[in-house]
C-alpha cells in the first residue's frame, strides 16, 4: 500500500480535526442545554410534586436481538449512554442476551449505581428497532407530560440521591435501584409548570440535533479516513466534503 507523504498525513489530520472539533462543540452545546433543562425544571424552584407512577408507565416488553429480522437495531446501553449519549446501531445476532424494547419516546433510568445518575431522554428511530440494556427501567410519559419533561424532573440529583440511599447489593459498584422506588418516588410534576414546559421543550429537541448531527460527523470521519490514507480519495476532494458537512 502506497503510505501518504509526511506533508499529506498532516493535512488529512488536520482536516479530520475539524470534524472532531464540531463534534466536541456539538457535546458542550449538547451538555449546556441539558443542564439548562435540569435547572428550569429544578427541585428547588417548584413546590408542586408527583409520584412518578402518575407521570410515567414502565415498559417491561422483552425480545431477544437474533430473533429479529432486520439489518441493524439501535443498542441502548451503559457503555453507548457513558460514551455520548448515543444508541450503538448494530446487527441484532451481536446482542447476545434479551433486551427491552424501545416502543415510543422514552426515559431509560439506569437501575445499577445509582450514585452515578444516568437518565438517558430518547426518541426511537422508526426505521429501525430500540432496544434497550435490561440495566435501564423504560419508563413511557403518560398523563399530558412529554419525554423531555419527565427526563427532566428524573434527572434531578434529589432523585438520584435518595434511590443511592435504598439501594440495594453489597457495595456502591453492585448497587442496584428497585423499580417498585422509582415508581413510587416523588418529583416536580412538570403538568403545572406553566412556560417552562415549552423552554424545556425546545432545549431538549437541541440537545438530539446536536447528537445526531455529531453521529453524522463521526460516521463521515470514519469512512474518509482509510479512503485518504490508501490514497482512494484525495486530500483536496475531502476537504470540500468536510466543508459542505460543517
Amino acid at each position: 500500500m502506497l503510505i501518504p507523504s509526511i506533508a499529506e498525513q498532516e493535512s488529512v489530520v488536520g482536516m479530520l480535526g475539524v470534524l472532531d472539533d464540531k463534534v466536541e462543540v456539538n457535546e458542550r452545546i449538547a451538555s449546556t442545554a441539558e443542564s439548562l433543562c435540569r435547572s428550569i425544571f429544578s427541585e428547588q424552584s417548584w413546590e408542586v410534586r408527583t409520584s412518578v407512577e402518575e407521570i410515567a408507565t414502565l415498559r417491561k416488553e422483552q425480545v431477544v436481538p437474533a430473533t429479529l429480522d432486520e439489518a441493524a437495531v439501535a443498542h441502548y446501553s451503559l457503555p453507548a449512554f457513558d460514551s455520548g449519549a448515543m444508541p450503538e446501531i448494530t446487527e441484532p445476532a451481536s446482542i447476545k442476551s434479551a433486551k427491552f424494547v424501545i416502543r415510543q419516546p422514552s426515559v431509560l433510568l439506569s437501575k445499577l449505581n445509582p450514585g452515578i445518575p444516568r437518565a438517558w431522554n430518547v426518541y426511537p428511530d422508526r426505521k429501525m428497532s430500540a432496544l434497550a440494556s435490561t440495566e435501564f427501567l423504560v419508563l413511557e410519559p403518560q398523563n399530558g407530560v412529554s419525554a423531555a419533561e419527565l427526563w427532566a424532573v428524573l434527572s434531578q440529583p434529589g432523585l438520584f440521591g435518595n434511590l443511592a440511599a435504598n439501594a440495594t447489593g453489597t457495595s456502591k459498584s453492585h448497587q442496584r435501584v428497585r423499580p417498585a422506588e422509582v415508581m413510587t418516588s416523588v418529583v416536580v410534576d412538570p403538568r403545572e409548570l406553566g412556560d417552562a414546559r415549552g423552554q424545556v421543550g425546545a432545549l431538549a429537541d437541541r440537545v438530539m440535533q446536536a447528537r445526531n448531527e455529531s453521529r453524522t460527523l463521526a460516521t463521515l470521519r470514519d469512512t474518509l479516513l482509510p479512503q485518504l490514507m490508501s490514497g482512494k480519495l484525495r486530500v483536496r476532494d475531502a476537504e470540500k466534503i468536510v466543508e459542505d458537512a460543517v
